[in-house]
C-alpha cells in the first residue's frame, strides 16, 4: 500500500511538472496566453495539493510540511484569483505581473515537492 502511494505521488508530481514546465517537450504547446497560463496555474495548484497529501501518506513529508504546503497553495490560489480579477477589469499589465509572480511561487512549491519525493 505504501509503495502504491509513493508511486502515485511520484506520478502526480511528474504530471504537475509536465503541465507547467514540459508541455512543449511532450508535443503540446506551452501555455502562452494569459488565460492558458491562468488555467495551468489552477490545475497545478490542485496537483500540488494532491501531491502533498500523497507525500504525507507516504511519509515523505511531515504533517507540518503538508500543512505549510496547503497554506502556500491557498496563497497561490488567492494570487491566481487576484490576477484573474485584474484581467477582468482591464488591468492587463498588472494582471500579467501578478500571474507571473504567482506562477513563480507555484514553481518553488513544485520544486520542493519534487525534491521531497526522493526521501526525507
Amino acid at each position: 500500500m505504501k509503495k502504491s502511494l509513493r508511486s502515485m505521488a511520484v506520478f502526480l508530481i511528474a504530471c504537475v511538472a509536465a503541465v507547467v514546465v514540459g508541455c512543449a517537450q511532450l508535443g503540446q504547446p506551452a501555455p502562452q496566453t494569459f488565460k492558458e497560463r491562468l488555467a495551468a496555474g489552477y490545475t497545478t495548484v490542485a496537483g500540488v495539493r494532491d501531491a502533498a497529501t500523497n507525500l504525507l501518506s507516504a511519509s515523505k513529508i511531515s504533517v507540518q510540511d503538508a500543512s505549510n504546503i496547503q497554506a502556500q497553495a491557498d496563497a497561490v490560489r488567492t494570487g491566481l484569483d487576484i490576477a484573474r480579477n485584474l484581467d477582468a477589469t482591464g488591468q492587463v499589465a498588472p494582471a500579467g505581473d501578478k500571474l507571473s509572480a504567482t506562477l513563480t511561487a507555484l514553481g518553488a512549491i513544485q520544486a520542493y515537492l519534487i525534491a521531497r519525493q526522493g526521501g526525507q
